[in-house]
C-alpha cells in the first residue's frame, strides 16, 4: 500500500514538472534569460576587445616614443 501511494505520489509530481516546463511562462522566462546571457556574453566580449584595443594602442604610442628618443639621441 504505501509502494503504491508512493509511486503515485512520484506520478503526480512527475506529470505537475512536465506540465510546468511545458508551459508557455517557462518557456518564455528561458528565452528571457537565454537572450540576457547571450547579450551579457557579447558586452562582456566588447568590453574585452576595447580594453585590448586600448593596450595596443598604448603600446604602440609607447613604441614609437621610445623611437623617437633614440632617433634623437642618435642625431645628436
Amino acid at each position: 500500500m504505501e509502494e503504491e501511494t508512493a509511486r503515485r505520489i512520484e506520478e503526480a509530481i512527475r506529470k505537475n514538472v512536465e506540465e510546468k516546463l511545458n508551459s508557455e511562462e517557462v518557456k518564455v522566462e528561458i528565452e528571457r534569460r537565454v537572450a540576457e546571457g547571450v547579450k551579457k556574453l557579447f558586452d562582456d566580449v566588447e568590453v574585452q576587445l576595447e580594453k585590448e584595443k586600448q593596450d595596443a594602442l598604448t603600446e604602440a604610442r609607447r613604441k614609437e616614443v621610445s623611437f623617437l628618443i633614440q632617433s634623437v639621441t642618435l642625431v645628436l
